[in-house]
């Protein structure tokens, strides 16, 4: 096979590539399209459903309230007004929920939430009254879409539940009509492409949404389509199907709402999906026809240029003068050493390169104007250039008449005839100069990567190589390794009350004290936020508790003004964390047990340092303080307390949410705990030296305890030690509004750990905290607050 042929072999060779490797190209768009594509529908059905659920929930509650209060309070003994306002105070504020009616067991209106005296009408014929009246709804029955009688154009969805007498029977029913204006609001704050839709559905099969709207459409039965079939046997799914109502072929992504009745999916057009995809189709097509036809035009310069090149090679052999001339012009300079590298022959252009006549040069060994250092570097390259006869590169420095270094590449290939080499030099210099500053530029980005913009600090990417390092470091070398996680206290209510910048500034302040405070060998890092974390190498529990001391001292030394912090200044809390030496290290569970070491500190006051060891955390007596104000407070809810149904619901709320079997409201006595609501568990005591509420009430917010066995205040107590006792605790100081004491505790348990406790859960019990109060405070008289109480804890 000639050159030529494999000339043409290999392009086409790269052209095939080029096509191949686009294909590739195109394949991944696609895929990648379709992903984004249905990662977004997905990301939307979520936040719709989970707002759907959340909505009608909270107008099931509504409903559930108003069936409560029917059951279990005598109302008929007051008047009629009062009446209407115990069953329906605030039951109609939200713009959608538009009516709430009682129907007795004959269907007719005996209560109306917006009419009083309450209009005549009977509802015996609804679906959601006879769902009701034959027993086929136990909880919550939400209908097909039906028009208002009162209005006639109102398109609404029946929320209804069912009342029983006192022996069971059916009693009647409470009706709420929610807007289907709501579902189509929701719907078009979404934005999707035009032949995309979205579409939700009793799971009956049965139209109740759909957007674009249609209005001929809703409360349409399709539950004979393939499509709705395939909503109603599957919990969740993504699928490709043709639309019943507009013939149009689209994926599909859909969800069961919660627990409730209702299929919504999020239907997006193939068209659109890949309309992107195609448009980048058709220019990389493009693209690659016109590299194809370059590549082809190149290729026969190239070839042209190699044709050129051999002619000028063999015509330079046939002319000594022809190449003595070259040489004499040449840039580069170029060399002919004999076999003891010593100069034979030296181009003219050595004036231009190292101010030197090639007759000052001739006849001297190499090495007299080598830099000393690259010396080495030289003899090695003409003894592999003789041994491979083949060229050999370096770059080394080259002496200048006025006595400075010039950076030269040299080639240096052995001439097997004349036991000697041809050596061409080439001046670099300047890309020496060019390769110094874009090193310098490299290390100060490199810098500025590893480093936070605001505090100066290094940054959590260099944090978690740093922590990485350390470890290992500290395995292999068998020493410890501790870990400072600290929080700016109260540094919300700082930016809410001086403002963002004033905040930055802060942050630096108190960076700047914690760097200085800190160990030469330690490494200080923004962690997060307001979080800042300081790595100790070899440091032991005591090591790191003195700088965590030394580095609070500092923060509180600044005397930055804070309102909003209880000591009027900016302070912060420290959670100390240590892996003991030669035991084995994982990063994550050292940041874990520093986290949770410092909400501690934060639970327990703020402006503290505490470790595994410190007896807010070690001991099983929690702290004294002066209870006499507080004992009184909650005296005075005992006695007030009867009604236990609506906290038994908030207990049970509270398990559920935090994935627990157990939930109870305590009032925390002088001796002992009373359970004034209970979910999973029978006990109305507890002794108070062994409950755990007796440390959630010595702090401010919310205490998680993931382990109970893995708590030294906990790990001995009777109610954790059987086979069967509890592992997992989490409760919420009930703080009284008026007086500020603290009365009780919300918690949740189990008799199996959780994983460690996550902001969410923190706040959902905080939260309800809130509304335990708020609900033990309306059955209770106002306490006068104690303005000259002291707290110790």
């Amino acid at each position: 096979m000639s050159k030529l042929m494999r000339y043409w072999i290999l392009i086409a060779f790269l052209m095939i590539g080029f096509c191949g490797a686009s294909a590739v190209m195109l394949v991944e768009l696609r895929r990648d399209s379709w992903t984004s594509a249905n990662a977004g529908a997905q990301n939307l059905l979520a936040v719709l459903s989970q707002d759907i659920e959340g909505s009608i929930q909270s107008y099931d509650r509504v409903l559930s309230g108003i069936v409560t209060r029917l059951e279990k309070a005598d109302l008929n003994r007051f008047p009629a007004d009062l009446q209407q306002s115990l069953l329906f105070d605030g039951t109609l504020n939200e713009t959608y929920f538009t009516s709430v009616l009682v129907l007795d067991a004959s269907g007719n209106v005996i209560r109306d939430a917006g009419a009083l005296p309450h209009r005549r009408d009977n509802f015996a014929d609804r679906a959601y009254f006879q769902a009701h009246a034959q027993g086929n709804a136990p909880g919550l029955y939400i209908s097909t879409p039906f028009q208002r009688r009162l209005t006639g154009d109102d398109d609404v969805l029946g929320l209804s539940r069912r009342i029983n007498a006192p022996d069971g029977s059916f009693a009647g029913v409470v009706v709420g009509t929610l807007k289907l204006s709501y579902f189509r609001d929701l719907f078009e704050k979404t934005r999707l492409n035009p032949e995309d839709s979205i579409n939700l559905f009793s799971e009956s099969g049965t139209l109740v949404m759909r957007m674009p709207y249609l209005a001929d459409q809703i409360g349409r039965d399709l539950s004979k389509t393939d499509n709705v079939r395939r909503f109603q046997s599957e919990s969740s799914g993504t699928f490709s199907g043709v639309s019943a109502i507009d013939g149009i072929t689209r994926v599909y992504n859909f969800v069961h709402v919660g627990s409730l009745p209702l299929i919504i999916n999020v239907a997006l057009s193939h068209s659109e999906i890949f309309a992107t995809w195609r448009t980048q189709a058709a220019l990389i097509g493009s693209i690659l026809v016109i590299l194809c036809l370059l590549t082809g035009v190149l290729a026969v310069m190239v070839r042209r240029e190699f044709v050129r090149t051999a002619r000028a090679e063999t015509e330079t052999r046939r002319s000594e003068a022809q190449y003595r001339l070259l040489a004499d012009h040449a840039t580069d300079v170029i060399i002919r050493l004999d076999q003891d590298l010593v100069r034979r022959y030296v181009s003219p252009a050595s004036r231009d390169m190292l101010g030197m006549d090639p007759a000052d040069l001739v006849d001297m060994s190499a090495a007299n104007i080598i830099h000393p250092d690259d010396w080495p570097v030289v003899q090695s390259m003409a003894q592999e250039a003789r041994a491979s006869g083949l060229p050999v590169e370096a770059i080394y420095r080259l002496r200048h008449r006025d006595g400075h270094y010039v950076w030269v590449e040299g080639k240096y290939r052995h001439i097997t005839d004349h036991d000697g080499f041809i050596v061409v030099l080439r001046d670099i210099s300047k890309r020496k100069v060019a390769e110094t500053r874009l090193q310098a530029a490299s290390a100060e980005l490199a810098r500025r990567a590893n480093t936070d913009g605001l505090t100066g600090l290094a940054n959590r990417r260099r944090f978690d190589e740093a922590l990485e390092t350390a470890s290992n470091d500290a395995a292999a070398s068998g020493k410890s390794l501790s870990l400072l996680l600290i929080d700016v206290d109260r540094f919300k209510r700082f930016n809410d009350t001086y403002g963002h910048q004033a905040g930055d500034d802060c942050l630096r302040r108190v960076a700047q004290a914690i760097e200085s405070s800190a160990r030469p060998t330690d490494l200080c890092a923004r962690y997060g936020g307001e979080e800042i974390a300081v790595i100790l190498p070899g440091a032991s529990q005591s090591d790191a508790q003195r700088v965590g001391e030394r580095v609070r001292d500092a923060v509180e030394g600044l005397n930055i003004v804070h309102a909003g912090n209880e000591r009027g200044r900016v302070t912060i809390s420290v959670g100390c964390s240590t892996v003991p030496p030669s035991s084995p290290i994982d990063p994550a569970k050292l940041i874990q047990e520093a986290d949770r070491v410092l909400y501690e500190a934060k639970r327990t006051g703020r402006n503290k340092v505490l470790s595994a060891t410190s007896p807010e955390l070690s001991q099983t007596t929690p702290p004294e303080f002066d209870e006499t104000a507080r004992l009184n407070v909650v005296d005075l809810y005992q006695k007030k307390q009867k009604d236990h149904a609506q906290l038994d619901l908030v207990a049970r709320s509270a398990a559920k949410l935090l994935d627990s079997p157990i939930g109870f409201i305590t009032l925390v006595g002088e001796h002992d705990l009373t359970l004034i609501g209970r979910h999973g568990i029978e006990t109305e005591t507890v002794p108070r030296d062994i409950a755990f509420c007796s440390h959630t009430i010595t702090g401010t917010e919310t205490m998680i305890v993931a382990d109970l066995q893995d708590d030294p205040r906990f790990r001995d107590n009777p109610l954790v030690t059987p086979s069967d006792g509890l592992r997992f605790y989490a409760g919420a100081p009930l703080v009284d509004p008026d007086s500020g004491e603290t009365v009780g505790t919300l918690c949740v348990a189990d008799t199996k750990p959780h994983e460690g406790a996550s902001d969410e859960k923190r706040q959902i019990l905080s939260d309800l905290s809130e509304l335990v109060m708020k609900d033990l405070s309306a059955s209770t008289e106002p306490v006068q607050p104690q303005t000259d109480r002291k707290h110790s804890r």
